[in-house]
């Protein structure tokens, strides 16, 4: 019978049985930055909503035990294919072991009343150790089974038969999902704003956090302008973005002002050992705060909102 079925389910996909489905009103993704990470630093895990006009969502928090979650960064709400999207990254702290994240269930609230629950998706983290640390399933041994009568191995090969159909059925709509909409890429300032609050939350060391906020934000200029701004030096940057500028708009003195500020005060750090201290860094999250809101890309508004 199990053969049979599989035989049914090969010619099935010789066309296209399934047609492609219309994106969904509001979706959820999450993942981990990093699925394992250093004593002391944190597991950094991010939650990214996606909905049509009109759908909100009650907060997803990850959560695991022994962790302590803090919420980092939060991105400006950006418009994707006519969704918007918000990521939120949050770090997840505690002792070395290897940890389950788990997520809040989470819902969104639509048009007419209409509601759409997330169930929470497990994500594997290890904190300091090289894989799993053990649990109570360890040592347990179960005790040998009688072999089943042959009607018993029958009905379980044909329900055996029955997953395995289900299963490839759905594996053969959701990919026709996806590559119907395929999904958009991050764009650069969620990108950056990420990066800048994971070095802010994980490195500790002045000298090394200023060297990696300092190539965030190169690297980041080098995404919206295409300008090397990774590898050159500040007087090359400035040379490259007054003729480039950003989405063809002219860098103005007040926006100079704030890219230099991060620039100089970090190589400062950097090379004379100059600065630092808690209300010096809080004084780069200032400016790079107000160089994301003026160079991320202007969402274009429609005729509902104009």
């Amino acid at each position: 019978m199990s053969v049979a079925l599989l035989f049914w389910l090969v010619g099935c996909g010789s066309g296209d049985v399934l047609p492609a489905l219309a994106p969904p009103q509001a979706d959820v993704d999450v993942w981990l930055v990093e699925a394992k990470v250093p004593s002391g630093q944190p597991a950094m895990v991010t939650v990214q909503t996606t909905s049509a006009e009109g759908w909100s969502f009650e907060p997803i928090v990850p959560y695991a035990d022994d962790l302590e979650v803090t919420l980092v960064a939060e991105s400006d709400p950006a418009t994707v294919n006519d969704r918007q999207v918000i990521s939120r990254q949050y770090a997840m702290s505690g002792p070395d072991g290897s940890y389950v994240i788990s997520t809040t269930e989470g819902e969104a609230i639509g048009p007419g009343g209409q509601t759409r629950t997330f169930e929470s998706v497990p994500l594997f983290a290890d904190i300091g150790v090289d894989g799993p640390t053990g649990g109570p399933m360890d040592g347990f041994a179960t005790a040998p089974q009688p072999e089943p009568p042959p009607w018993r191995a029958m009905i379980l090969s044909a329900l055996a038969s029955m997953v395995l159909l289900g299963v490839l059925l759905w594996w053969r709509r959701r990919r026709a999902q996806r590559a119907a909409v395929a999904p958009p890429p991050v764009p650069p300032h969620i990108v950056a704003q990420g990066a800048w609050a994971d070095a802010r939350a994980t490195i500790k060391d002045e000298h090394a956090q200023a060297v990696r906020l300092s190539m965030v934000l190169r690297e980041y200029l080098e995404a919206r302008t295409g300008i090397p701004a990774s590898k050159a030096t500040t007087t090359e940057i400035w040379d490259a973005l007054s003729k480039t500028g950003v989405d063809g708009r002219p860098i103005d003195d007040a926006l100079r002002g704030h890219i230099a500020q991060i620039l100089d005060a970090t190589d400062r750090l950097k090379f004379a050992r100059v600065g630092g201290g808690a209300p010096f860094f809080q004084e780069l999250d200032t400016h790079f705060g107000v160089i994301m809101r003026v160079t991320r890309p202007v969402v274009p508004q429609g005729g509902d909102d104009a």
